[in-house]
């Protein structure tokens, strides 16, 4: 949003607030009723115009996440990249090749980087 609708929401907030404050005067009679929603609609838009464009909350990018699948039978390990579905005690269809037994997703991890220790 530009400038031109920064100054237009300031315009619009302040203006709501007067006609707010005139339709709260006990003199304006009948009429007091109206400008007071006039007063809170040009306000709620001067406020909706100032606050628009605001700065976009950042998208976390998600962490490398692998699965590991180990043998019911054997000590066979496998790790591959998680993919959409899996979880813990899934039973796959894919055999040992070790000693063809079933297999089973044992964990699901995220893989986190360590930073480097500086080291003089």
């Amino acid at each position: 949003m530009g400038i031109i609708s920064k100054i237009l929401g300031a315009v619009l907030t302040i203006g709501g607030g007067l006609t707010l404050a005139y339709g709260m005067d006990p003199n304006t009679g009948s009429l007091s009723f109206v400008l007071f929603i006039v007063g809170l609609v040009m306000m709620s838009m001067g406020f909706s115009l100032l606050t628009a464009g605001r700065k976009k909350k950042e998208v976390k990018t998600s962490l490398p996440t692998v699965t590991e699948i180990r043998c019911n039978g054997c000590d066979f390990k496998e790790i591959r990249d998680y993919e959409k579905g899996d979880y813990i005690l899934k039973p796959l269809e894919a055999n040992c090749p070790k000693c063809s037994g079933k297999m089973a997703i044992e964990g699901v991890y995220v893989v986190r980087e360590e930073p480097e220790k500086d080291r003089f």
